[in-house]
């Protein structure tokens, strides 16, 4: 018998998937963003699919139960293939997790299946790329199954590319709702009908430098989810903020922080941290209960848009040159660094020095950002719908076991068991984070939207947060009625 490959920890495994979140998640990990263009092959569908994208798919499927099929016996080695984006570009971390969670389903179904990839081509800009091109071009793989992020779910849907999967639910008593974590199942939901299945999740969370507070003589602050909020966080990155000496050498920074005053080729500003988490902490959902973006036009997202304008111009707390952050990091001059657990490197804990870790500011509701980083869906086109779910629920499996933080819940000891450098106290923060998280409820697009609106109109360009919000919402709305 032939042997599975040695698995990759599950410390690192889902480090990979930042790079399908493009500059939002990315960028917040501290990694550089590289230019991946689009196939030639995609270029024709894009504005067809992504016109389709903006209209909200409705449900018309009648939800009864699917019939059920005899599963393969085991062994039988049935060829599954799932659509995914492709380790070449999302690293050897995710590889190293579709590898492992492969193996794992493998295992569990007892070799039934035999799982291969399709690789989906990739492209990071917010306001153009399209899921459902990418998955018309490998049509000839004869995909059943997608691994894709909550973002591109949207565009998933308008182009009928998902099954629903609630008659396949009520038919499956091992899918328990209260086994997820708070909130988590929704992300996969639209309009009220489950379209895909969540399998791994991370809250928004700070590396808070202690050996750097202990330079400069910074007594740090609680690091409670609700006592840790703007005014506190303001104080703690200014106290770490120290402008580099004019004779030479460099001082610190209060937060690993970078905003560009320009856009990129494809049109799109990139802002590290992402507003989209501030907007999250201050206000929630984003669309609102009547999916029109008035929560945008609240005096608390408001005053968020006017926070972030004062980070970049007033305190200086951002990059916005060339300058170079290696400096910075090399010598451990960072006071705050915003990652998810998903995309920590598990020996930063070791070789930064000594961390403590905190929960992202909150701006309000006091309600902890958190993504959705994997979801899994039966593809329209699956040949054989029936025997693709029955696979899908061996891979959330493999993908649940291998994940840093799977979509099904954790006690503390299994959060201390699969990222042993977390301090007790941060185990329990997490814990905490995850049970109040909130998650967005925007797509690829809107985020797009979002993030050129604050950074290229209100912080760089000349609209007040007041009339700049207002504007924001207004397009959004007209993106969602086209």
């Amino acid at each position: 018998m032939t042997r599975d490959p040695e698995r990759l920890t599950r410390r690192t495994a889902l480090a990979g998937c930042a790079a399908a979140l493009g500059s939002i998640a990315l960028a917040a990990c501290g990694e550089p963003v590289n230019e991946t263009a689009l196939s030639k092959s995609l270029g024709s569908q894009l504005t067809h699919d992504l016109e389709r994208a903006s209209t909200r798919a409705r449900t018309t499927i009648e939800r009864r139960p699917r019939p059920q099929v005899a599963a393969p016996p085991p062994n039988a080695q049935t060829p599954i293939t799932v659509a995914t984006f492709p380790s070449a570009q999302m690293g050897a971390s995710l590889f190293g997790q579709l590898l492992n969670s492969l193996t794992t389903a493998r295992e569990r179904s007892k070799h039934r299946y035999a799982y291969q990839e399709a690789s989906l081509d990739f492209g990071k800009a917010a306001t153009t790329f399209s899921l459902s091109s990418a998955v018309d071009a490998v049509v000839a793989a004869s995909p059943d199954l997608i691994l894709y992020l909550q973002i591109d779910q949207d565009d998933l849907i308008a182009n009928n590319k998902l099954l629903e999967l609630d008659p396949f639910l009520a038919s499956d008593s091992s899918v328990d709702p209260d086994s997820f974590w708070p909130n988590l199942l929704d992300v996969a939901r639209h309009d009220g009908t489950q379209y895909g299945l969540p399998a791994a999740a991370s809250p928004n969370i700070l590396l808070f430098n202690r050996t750097l507070a202990e330079e400069l003589q910074l007594n740090p602050p609680e690091s409670d989810r609700i006592s840790f909020n703007a005014d506190v966080f303001l104080e703690t990155v200014n106290h770490f903020h120290v402008v580099d000496p004019s004779d030479g050498g460099i001082g610190s920074l209060g937060m690993l922080s970078t905003f560009s005053p320009e856009p990129n080729s494809s049109g799109d500003y990139a802002a590290t941290p992402s507003p989209i988490g501030f907007l999250l902490s201050a206000v929630g959902d984003l669309r609102g209960p009547r999916h029109d973006f008035e929560p945008l036009t609240t005096e608390a997202a408001i005053e968020t848009a006017r926070f972030l304008r004062a980070w970049v111009h007033d305190h200086h707390f951002a990059i916005t040159d060339t300058r170079s952050l290696r400096p910075y990091w090399q010598q451990r001059r960072i006071g705050l660094y915003e990652t998810y657990l998903a995309f920590t490197r598990p020996d930063i804990f070791l070789s930064y020095g000594a961390l403590d870790v905190y929960p992202f500011p909150n701006m309000g509701t006091g309600e902890s950002p958190a993504l959705a980083h994997a979801l899994l869906g039966v593809l329209a086109d699956a040949k054989n719908p029936e025997l693709a779910y029955d696979a899908m629920r061996y891979l959330a499996m493999g993908l649940n076991a291998n994940a840093v933080l799977p979509a099904t819940r954790l006690t503390s000891s299994g959060i201390a068991a699969r990222v042993p450098q977390l301090p007790p106290e941060g185990v329990g923060l997490v814990t905490d984070q995850m049970s109040n998280a909130v998650y967005p409820t925007v797509n690829r697009r809107e985020i797009g939207v979002i993030t050129n609106g604050i950074v290229g109109d209100i912080i760089f360009g000349t609209s007040p947060p007041e009339q700049g919000m207002r504007d924001l919402a207004d397009r959004l709305r007209e993106l969602d009625s086209t």
